[in-house]
């Protein structure tokens, strides 16, 4: 039987010992080997799954996370997965280094993140999509939802494109939260400023984000507070403002299903372990978003409107099933992505090739911005995500 958060909390009076003990299970801290090919040696992938993977009945939701998503986004997703009849995976993105990690196989001198071989920038992709498969057969499942927020969007796309077959032929389903949309068809003003950024000062982005993440920003803080964070810190001759962030509804006892000292232990610890592997990889990250790579680098995502006119046209060769769900989840202000993009994301999807064999629903959360989008569970749009999986699923709690 799986341990959930809360009855590990009560295991102990000490908060701070029931803390590790939850950062510390098994399931936040695993790894498969992906085999040497022509274009990579032999790699490691760190992931994790919430607690209640054990239960097989539970439908799997994997999230590819934004640019500075973790294996710990499995943290802050435990408690309101367990609440709502889902499981979660997340996972370690390439560049993503651990100094535990194998010696002889990471080039310490390359970009790295939690505990995932580095990999350059132009297989990145190629090494995401070698991954899904094989991490759903190290985990026993055949099929998925999957979920994203902000760059994330990125991977999604193209894991659609390639790996159809590994939804859930019953209720295929994808959730894009802030779904990152390129600068040339979003304008937004901070990807724009962020992308005048030298590709000198970009390779020290990592520096700058992990000491705003660990020293200025909440630790509910993910991508788009890192970004504006980091662009405000690099262009300051411009202005950027990172301080109209939504307050979120949510605490930490709330989010983590523990008592409130417990919680803040969590919180700090997760924060600390977290800094104390490497996020170079997130400049990767960061010069894959504001596109200081090659076209080819963003796989069948080069083009956001022709990769998903050719998703609709998959769709529309696939004879006597379900029709593929997309929703669109957006925040009521986003710095990210701006309204243009949500738009621009939208028309996507509603094009007439697209909408006659993809069901697609948009919803804006008012109240929420980029990140507070997928962090807060009241004002924002995780719960509903996750409701969706367990009633398409018939495991709705």
């Amino acid at each position: 039987m799986t341990t959930s958060t809360s009855s590990i909390s009560t295991q102990t009076s000490n908060p701070q010992d029931a803390a590790i003990r939850l950062l510390c299970r098994h399931g936040l801290h695993q790894l498969l080997w992906l085999p040497e090919t022509s274009k990579h040696p032999k790699l490691r992938v760190t992931f994790s799954t919430t607690s209640n993977f054990e239960d097989a009945s539970l439908p799997a939701i994997l999230h590819a996370g934004p640019m500075f998503g973790t294996r710990y986004g499995a943290v802050e997703f435990d408690a309101l997965a367990r609440e709502c009849g889902v499981r979660v995976i997340c996972v370690d993105r390439y560049g993503l280094t651990s100094k535990y990690a194998d010696e002889r196989i990471i080039d310490n001198s390359r970009p790295g993140f939690g505990g995932s071989t580095p990999v350059s920038i132009d297989i990145r992709m190629a090494v995401w999509l070698e991954t899904v498969p094989a991490l759903l057969q190290r985990l026993g499942l055949k099929h998925i939802s999957l979920m994203t927020h902000s760059a994330g969007g990125i991977y999604t796309l193209n894991t659609l494109l390639r790996h159809r077959s590994l939804l859930d032929p019953r209720n295929p389903y994808v959730a894009f939260m802030a779904a990152y949309v390129p600068m040339t068809d979003s304008g937004a003003t901070l990807p724009n400023i962020a992308s005048h950024i030298p590709t000198t000062l970009v390779d020290s982005w990592s520096t700058v984000a992990g000491f705003i993440n660990t020293k200025i920003m909440p630790a509910s803080s993910w991508s788009g507070g890192a970004l504006s964070a980091s662009a405000s810190f690099l262009t300051s001759p411009f202005g950027t403002n990172a301080g109209d962030s939504a307050s979120s509804s949510t605490t930490p006892e709330e989010r983590y299903g523990v008592d409130k000292e417990t919680a803040k232990c969590i919180a700090d610890l997760s924060m600390k372990y977290m800094s104390a592997e490497s996020i170079v990889g997130a400049n990767e990250e960061a010069k894959l978003c504001l596109r200081k790579c090659e076209d080819a680098d963003w796989g069948d995502a080069a083009d956001y409107a022709a990769c998903i006119t050719k998703i609709g046209e998959r769709e529309g060769e696939l004879q006597d099933q379900p029709k593929l769900r997309i929703d669109g989840f957006f925040a009521g202000s986003d710095v990210m992505i701006g309204k243009q993009g949500q738009e621009f994301f939208e028309r996507c999807w509603q094009s007439d090739e697209v909408a006659r064999h993809v069901d697609f629903e948009s919803r804006t959360y008012e109240k929420t911005d980029h990140d507070s989008l997928i962090l807060d569970y009241k004002k924002g749009a995780l719960r509903d995500v996750f409701k969706r999986v367990a009633e398409l699923s018939g495991k709705q709690t």
